[in-house]
């Protein structure tokens, strides 16, 4: 499962996050440009609830995650569209 989000206001130069949840970790990846870029840093967490709530933390509400598919295996984990 992935989703990312848009931060209505820039906080510690996120503008963008995404999760990426796996069988055993959940990633959050971030970004400091709203575009479809490479993350500049990336979390990892045990729980998908840890992290949903991290993003929390930055200002995203349920409302805001807009589901994506997950990456094929050519593609790159924390890009929207493969390259």
């Amino acid at each position: 499962m992935r989703k990312y989000a848009l931060l209505e206001e820039e906080k510690n130069n996120i503008c963008k996050v995404m999760i990426y949840q796996l069988q055993e970790e959940t990633y959050v990846f971030l970004y400091n440009t709203k575009k479809d870029a490479s993350c500049f840093a990336d979390l990892c967490f045990d729980q998908l609830d840890d992290a949903e709530e991290y993003c929390k933390g930055l200002g995203v509400h349920n409302d805001n995650w807009i589901f994506i598919d997950d990456p094929s295996d050519d593609c790159q984990e924390d890009l929207i569209e493969c390259l």
